[in-house]
């Protein structure tokens, strides 16, 4: 007799699953209310445990469809594509994303089965006998499931050259009692916890009164109590560093405008006036966004004798985003670059993005087929970059808890490196930046493909997660938003509003100090260990439960 009673309905379980589906996207941006995702896997895997294994991928996977298509809708605004080829890239996208759903669906129905727990029968639905180990599977499933899930999320992020948006542990970036254990596991260490507190609750359901199954649940809630500790430990230990304070204009250039040469006079009077009241704050460096420039820099010589004299007008060190060129073979390649200038207008050092976005910048696979580019849209051509640039800055002030100690100034140099893009949701790509040597992380974007939408705010919560991670201040420059600056803490400390207190497609300037230092964390030191230790668990319970079928 299973332990939790509900009709074998298809609909109910239908209901029970798109449930579970709209408490995941309220628990992102927009709606962000991220007590949601602690509770947002219940209904979905009650459902699973009354269902056969061919059931349980299928209702996944409409799980994650109505993920996917309800929290990332913003894709069918894409410009300047728009119309039916935005939305059939949304169809395809999502579609491809549901099914890590799907098979988390198949695995969670192998443990949970028909409600029995692993005892009695061990069958399941449809009366063959499912897979179980000798642990109470009370204890393997508080285990198990949670590793899947990471497992699946970690492979998602990888695969086909990844697409790690909306993991469960971003939908936790205004939480920064819960995000502080990512510097020990990475960003994989809040999605487990977040799923072993889904299956604690499903465990707690149960109408039959088990000693085990107590003990289970006291033990999830044991390790949440143990996440928000060493979180509420890590926010009140003192930080100490340099101090450095860092401006960030947002030009709310519309993308329709970025590349239109008539209006590139009025883009770069627009920076240059941000600029202007940017360093009235006597900042170390200010900061524009991905392709501010509105054309080859150092190419378009016009073009950059007017940035070289936006620079030389303040006096203060700029970053810019912008397309440049490099000489390869006797031919001219297109970089996405940052592009670092002195105070005295000379560009001294560069980044080129490494990792570019497929169908965006690049057309996967073009030199096998060429004739791919001229069925498309217009993409770019552009080519990856080569190193990982660390850059230097000069003039920053030793600071312990906002109390400075000694002018030494002239003496300091904090490092930083760049990431373009969406390279921040690569938390792989951001730790090799800090172990080269940058103590502070600078992301620039353009995000005004997708309008006023959740979009800018679900790419920051990636970037809250990089800066926890790896115990650096992140620093970000949008051309539209979401524009500010991050401690290392993951608080977030200032942005770019309106007097309305909007922060999307409205032009500005933010001003904030940060503190960086010599970044220490396990998860610096090793990396994505936490995922893997869950990807060997799954592997080694499907060769158990092979051999032992």
């Amino acid at each position: 007799m299973p332990a939790i009673a509900i009709p074998r309905l298809p609909l109910r379980g239908l209901l029970l699953t798109l449930s579970s589906a709209v408490l995941l996207i309220v628990a992102f941006p927009n709606w962000n209310q991220p007590w949601c995702a602690w509770v947002a896997l219940v209904p979905w895997l009650v459902a699973l445990r009354q269902t056969s294994g061919r059931r349980a991928f299928g209702l996944s996977y409409l799980v994650g469809l109505a993920f996917f298509l309800g929290s990332m809708w913003w894709l069918t605004k894409l410009t300047p594509f728009g119309g039916p080829m935005a939305i059939v890239g949304w169809l395809v996208l999502c579609a491809y994303l549901a099914l890590y759903f799907g098979a988390f669906g198949w695995m969670a129905h192998q443990l949970l089965g028909t409600g029995d727990g692993g005892q009695g029968t061990g069958k399941n639905a449809t009366g063959r006998r499912r897979f179980s180990l000798s642990l109470e599977p009370c204890t393997l499933n508080l285990l198990l499931l949670p590793s899947a899930w990471v497992a699946l999320e970690y492979l998602r992020s990888h695969l086909l050259s990844g697409f790690g948006w909306n993991l469960l542990g971003y939908s936790q970036a205004s939480a920064p009692s819960v995000l502080q254990v990512a510097d020990l596991t990475g960003a994989w260490g809040v999605s487990f916890v977040l799923v072993m507190m889904n299956v604690a609750v499903v465990t707690a359901l149960e109408r039959r009164p088990s000693g085990r199954r107590a003990a289970a649940v006291i033990a999830a809630g044991l390790v949440m109590l143990g996440t928000a500790g060493y979180g509420r430990y890590r926010l009140a230990q003192p930080v100490s560093g340099s101090h450095v304070t860092i401006a960030v204009v947002q030009g709310s250039i519309p993308q329709d405008e970025k590349w239109d040469e008539a209006r590139k006079p009025v883009i770069v009077a627009q920076y240059a006036q941000l600029t202007l009241r940017a360093a009235e704050g006597h900042p170390q460096v200010i900061v524009w966004p991905e392709t501010a420039v509105p054309g080859y820099l150092e190419l378009d010589e016009p073009l950059t004798a007017q940035v070289r004299a936006v620079v030389q007008s303040v006096k203060t060190p700029m970053l810019v985003g912008a397309p440049m060129a490099r000489a390869h073979d006797g031919a001219w390649e297109t970089t996405n670059s940052a592009a670092l200038f002195n105070a005295d207008g000379v560009l001294v050092a560069r980044y080129d993005k490494l990792r570019l976005v497929p169908f965006g910048e690049f057309v996967p696979g073009e030199s096998w087929l060429p004739w791919l580019r001229d069925i498309l849209p217009p993409i770019g051509n552009f080519v990856p970059g080569q190193e990982l640039t660390v850059f230097k800055l000069q003039g920053a002030r030793s600071k312990v808890q906002g109390v400075d100690l000694e002018p030494r100034a002239l003496s300091l140099e904090p490092t930083f490196s760049v990431l373009i893009c969406f390279e921040d949701v690569f938390p792989d790509l951001a730790r090799r930046f800090v172990n080269r040597g940058a103590q502070m992380l600078v992301t620039i974007t353009n995000d005004a493909w997708f309008g006023d939408t959740a979009a800018a705010y679900q790419h920051a919560q990636a970037s809250t997660l990089r800066a926890v991670e790896l115990r650096v201040p992140m620093v970000r420059a949008a051309n539209t938003g979401w524009s500010g600056c991050i401690d290392a803490k993951g608080r977030w400390l200032a942005s770019v509003r309106a007097a309305d207190g909007h922060e999307l497609f409205v032009p500005g300037m933010a001003s904030c100090e940060v503190t960086v230092g010599n970044p220490a964390s396990l998860y610096r030191r090793w990396g994505d260990w936490f995922a893997w230790l869950c990807l060997l668990g799954c592997l080694g319970w499907a060769i158990f439960a092979i051999m032992k079928r």
